[in-house]
């Protein structure tokens, strides 16, 4: 394996490494070196945003002396004083206050969720239905309807920063509206956990709503279809009930685009009708924060479809969302993931340093989807296509395959 230690800390985004451990003589140091003080990560915080969120007042009082925006604003509305107001640090309130410092979102924007009455929810009925990395998934009645009801573990929600966060997504997810997105409900209250409530998806292909368990229902049934059936079976669900235009809508959504960060086949799941919805895109930025410690780029999401960009830990882009992609719909006409047997740490370490790409064979994959799969996974996250790109590519192959279907249906007539 790689070491990352060095490479957490090297390039422009120190500064807000540094500025969110208090470190004054580090910040120092990246300014001297011409490091704009206004430099911002993917969710538009600048270093002022994190020295307010962690109290950091020596580094919030040397970063105004040197320039920094008093009110700049995340991709969530919120300014330094935003967070500052949030976590209690009436001193930097202060300081920012004094600078021209305002809050657009008010003092009460720490849980901007649409909120849902505990009492309506009977949890002691709920039925375990799945388990997460971050919490367990519940089945519950709400107002006449199976809904889930996702947890949060304690251990990352008795963190005050996790939780700011991850209510911060949940506000962002509670305002989007998309056939191809699952629909966000909202937070109970009153409640001793944290716990949100979405749409539950269950149908007879995927247990539980899930795409996973139908990639393994059609895995030993690959090599009994003919060649032209099973481009379009494979195909249909991602082009008739496009996936694709989920993330393409995340990816387009104003006025900051979203990256999922997380996108596996467990991230799927599928409706009554059979319709694919991405769910869970932005949550995995908790164990950005659990460590409470600031990385602009931590190893978000599961190895096996991580791309290369990711596990370096360096700075990224929609582009990573298009490699997941890319090794699901490998696993769809592979039938199972890449290097099944090997460690998933360890095939996303070859990746990101060897270059390493998982076979394709001719007589699984089609021309067209090699080449389209060869983009989406290049090395270089600029050469990889956008999800607009990738469904206009999809629509176009399909034609093609319905050419061919439709001929040879005609040659076996003739026969």
């Amino acid at each position: 394996m790689h070491s990352q230690a060095e490479i957490d800390l090297e390039g422009p985004y120190r500064l807000l490494y540094c500025s969110s451990k208090g470190d004054k003589a580090g910040v120092i140091q990246e300014l001297e070196k011409g490091v704009e003080p206004n430099l911002a990560d993917y969710d538009k915080r600048t270093a002022l945003h994190l020295a307010s969120c962690e109290g950091c007042l020596e580094i919030v009082v040397l970063l105004l002396e040197k320039g920094a925006d008093v009110n700049s604003i995340d991709r969530w509305g919120r300014t330094p004083l935003s967070d500052a107001r949030s976590f209690g640090h009436d001193g930097i309130c202060k300081i920012l206050e004094d600078h021209g410092g305002t809050d657009p979102v008010g003092v009460d924007s720490h849980f901007p969720c649409y909120e849902i009455d505990y009492n309506e929810v009977d949890m002691i009925e709920a039925k375990l239905i799945g388990e997460g990395a971050y919490g367990e998934i519940y089945l519950v009645n709400w107002r006449g309807t199976e809904v889930a009801a996702k947890t949060i573990r304690p251990s990352f929600a008795s963190n005050p920063r996790v939780k700011d966060t991850f209510m911060k997504e949940l506000a962002l997810w509670q305002k989007l509206r998309h056939p191809n997105i699952v629909q966000f409900l909202g937070v109970l209250n009153n409640s001793d956990r944290l716990i949100f409530l979405t749409e539950y998806l269950c149908n007879v292909r995927g247990r539980n709503g899930t795409f996973a368990p139908w990639l393994d229902f059609m895995a030993p049934r690959r090599f009994a279809l003919g060649f032209v059936v099973l481009e379009n079976l494979f195909l249909a669900p991602w082009l008739d009930f496009m996936a694709p235009r989920g993330m393409n809508y995340l990816h387009h959504h104003k006025p900051h685009a979203i990256i999922h960060r997380d996108l596996t086949p467990r991230n799927v799941l599928q409706d009554e009708a059979g319709r694919l919805k991405v769910t869970d895109f932005g949550l995995s930025k908790i164990y950005q924060e659990k460590d409470l410690g600031y990385k602009m780029t931590g190893r978000t999401g599961s190895y096996r479809y991580m791309a290369p960009e990711v596990y370096r830990r360096e700075l990224y882009g929609k582009a990573v969302d298009v490699f997941s992609f890319a090794l699901i719909v490998y696993e769809m006409f592979q039938g199972k993931p890449s290097n099944l047997a090997e460690d998933a740490e360890s095939v996303a370490d070859k990746r990101a340093y060897e270059d390493y790409r998982p076979p394709l064979s001719s007589s699984l994959f089609p021309d067209p989807i090699k080449e389209l799969l060869r983009q989406c996974w290049h090395k270089n996250p600029d050469s990889r296509p956008t999800f607009e790109q990738i469904i206009s590519e999809l629509e176009t192959i399909q034609e093609e395959f319905k050419k061919k279907s439709t001929m040879s249906c005609c040659s076996c007539a003739i026969l």
